[in-house]
Formats: C-alpha cells, structure tokens, sequence
C-alpha cells in the first residue's frame, strides 16, 4: 500500500483521472460524489478534490479494481435539500452503483430514505454525530464521530491530573455532542465536568466568557469551536488571560489546533494538548508518502485542510465494486464493508461490522514549534477506537 501510495509522488498531473463532466462510458460503474466545491465550505471539497485525484491516479483499473465513471456535484452543506437533490438524481438518472460524499450531519440525514428505497450504499465522508448510521443500513462512516477522540481525551486528562474540567463550546449540535462525550468520558475515568459554558456560534469576544472560566476553578478547561475565527480568537484570548500560569491546562476538542490555522494562532497554541484520528504531521510511512505524493502538486499542503476522509471513502468505494463485480448490489456492496480492515495514511482502519462506523487509532499531540514550524506532535495512541456512543445507545 506505501509502495502505492509513492507511486503518486511522480503523478505530476494525476487530476486528469477526475471529470466534473456528466459524459462517461458506458461500460463503467458509476459513483456520484457530494462536496462543497464552492461556497463557504470550499475547502472541504477541494480537500475531498485532491484525494480523489491522488487515489484513482493510483488504483482506477488497477490491482483489481474497476474503471469507474465518477461524478462530482457541488452541494453547499448548509443546504441539505439540495443534497437530497443530487443524491436522487445520481440513483435515477445516472445509475450509480455508489454514492457519498458530504460534510455535515444533515446532509446523511437528509439522504438516509433515498439510499434506504434504493438499497444503494452512501458512504459519508464527513458527518460526525454518532447516530447518522443507524438512520440507513446502506450507510457507511469513514470520517470519524465526535466521541471517537473526546473519550481518549478525557482518559488522558484526568490520568494527568485534569479532575475536575470546565468546557466551553459552541452552541449547535456538535457541541452538545461534545459535552455529552467529555462528560461521558470525565465520569468513566473518575474526573468531573465542573461547568458547561455555552456560547452562541459566531462569537468572537470571548472577555466575558474569560471570567466564567476563571470563576469556576478549574483544572483545565477543554473548548470546542469550529475551525476559524471562533477557535483563533478564544485560543489567543485564553492564552493573554495567564491560565497557565495559574496551572489550568488547556485541552482542545476540536479546532484550536488544526494544522490549517496554528499558523494564524502562533504561539498561544504551543504546550495544548488534543486528540484526533489524523494529521498531516502524523508520523508513519504511509502518511509521509501520502502527503508527499500531494506536496508534489500542492508544495504547501501540510498547512492546508486535510482530512483524508475522501482517500479513504474512495477506498471504500472500490472495495464494494469490486465485490459486486461493479454492478448494482447495494446488499452485497454493504457486505463486503463490514469488517472490512486497511492501512490508511492515519493508521490502520477498518468498518465495525455492527454499526459500519470507522474505527481507527486517536492520537494525543501536543502542539510544538520544531525548526520554526508549529505542529501537533503525536506522543500516545489509543488504539482501533470505535464510537462508544453506541455502546449506550446499541442500534434497534
């Protein structure tokens, strides 16, 4: 798979296997594709542009695999219906045999019914609220759910002295989701969740918000904010406030770190400790071809938005295709997922055949300045995660 993987490092052009065209030949399986191409979630799809690229240059028609015709559509993710749209066009008109894409909870939702009348696999590349799955038998995770690395982080907070937390998060339904995993995770492994400061999506002034932080003597506080300009400004705001100095640890859920912003947040980021599936920094053979097989074309992407889930959806995708010989089984396609295992560049994968949810390594980093560049630097991993969620909430 490395050796796969490398071979990208010489596809100088490799986005020629890729057409947003609706012409193809007749004689190949189709797959049709959702992403945010343009709008304000654009990086999402040119991310998701990217990997694709790189991993059909790799394994379209080869190895096995078929020859697909791939079709992508714009969708804004903030529109679900529009989502709906293009799935229902992908299955009626255009014969798929596969579809997927997406990056927000809403939009699997929106298209569960559809694949379910259909019996045609959606593989969702993003979309983290842990029941999406149980909406569908014909859907399939391979990004991650918002407790896959919240539990991991709250194992490791309280191993490291973190008793007693205060969270503060966004207020939309990722970060109920976020509270409902920290507090799920503080309590199984003897630490307590002091407070839950919650504040309205788009606030950049965080100074009142400081207090309450204060005021609640914490051992350390864990936000989440949606990458931008709520988790910059709240990780500079923080850091001015001396927490640190006062021993209050600063732990990320999701957002301060991420590697297409630490350079916008500089040093306020440097000593936090968070928990994620991936990085672009993430040391192993096959991330290091992976990203170098991109940086050929794309010289600055370890500072871009990557999240591989695209890399391996598209994984997903042929394997299916290759077990229903490239027609249209959704049954048999859904099969030949469940247990389904890989070496992906963020580690080894594989589809727990229960919920046909990912299930991967989450790594705590913490966030260092090596060389003069600021990174997240892996130092633990909790091994084959899988979504606890379920756990408590076993599917009917």
């Amino acid at each position: 798979m490395v050796r796969d993987v490398l071979a990208g490092v010489f596809a100088v052009a490799f986005c020629a296997t890729v057409a947003m065209a609706s012409a193809y030949a007749e004689d190949r399986p189709v797959v049709g594709l959702v992403a945010a191409f343009s709008g304000p979630y654009a990086q999402w799809g040119e991310s998701y542009k990217r990997e694709i690229d790189l991993y059909m240059f790799q394994h379209d028609g080869k190895g096995g695999n078929p020859r697909i015709n791939l079709l992508l559509r714009d969708t804004p993710g903030t529109d679900p219906s529009r989502t709906k749209q293009v799935v229902q066009e992908f299955i009626t008109r255009d014969g798929a045999a596969v579809v997927g894409g997406g990056e927000f909870t809403p939009e699997a939702l929106a298209v569960a019914p559809l694949v379910t009348e259909a019996k045609i696999p959606y593989v969702i590349f993003n979309g983290a609220t842990s029941f999406i799955v149980d909406k569908s038998p014909y859907l399939v995770r391979v990004g991650f759910t918002i407790w896959q690395p919240n539990v991991p982080l709250a194992d490791y907070a309280v191993a490291h002295g973190c008793k007693k937390v205060t969270l503060i998060v966004a207020d939309y339904a990722p970060g109920k989701d976020t509270v409902d995993a920290l507090t799920y995770g503080f309590q199984k492994h003897g630490g307590t969740v002091g407070e839950v400061v919650k504040v309205p999506l788009g606030t950049t002034d965080f100074s009142a918000y400081m207090q309450r932080l204060k005021d609640s003597h914490p051992d350390c506080v864990i936000p989440f904010m949606p990458g931008g300009p709520m988790s910059l400004t709240f990780a500079k705001d923080f850091a001015a406030q001396g927490f640190a100095r006062q021993g209050i640890v600063l732990y990320d859920a999701g957002g301060v770190t991420a590697e297409n912003q630490l350079d916008a947040v500089g040093d306020a980021a440097l000593g936090v400790i968070s928990a994620a599936p991936y990085s672009t920094y993430l040391d192993n053979p096959m991330n290091r071809a992976f990203i170098g097989a991109l940086a050929q074309k794309y010289p600055n992407i370890r500072r871009e938005f990557v999240t591989t889930d695209a890399y391996d959806g598209m994984e997903v995708i042929y394997r299916m295709l290759k077990a229903t010989n490239g027609a249209r089984d959704g049954d048999r396609a859904i099969a030949a997922i469940k247990g389904y295992a890989w070496m992906s560049p963020r580690g080894p994968l594989s589809i727990d055949p229960k919920t046909r949810d990912i299930v991967e390594n989450i790594y705590i980093r913490k966030c260092v300045k090596e060389n003069g560049v600021t990174f997240n630097k892996e130092f633990q991993t909790f091994p084959a995660v899988h979504d606890q969620w379920h756990d408590l909430h076993p599917a009917s």
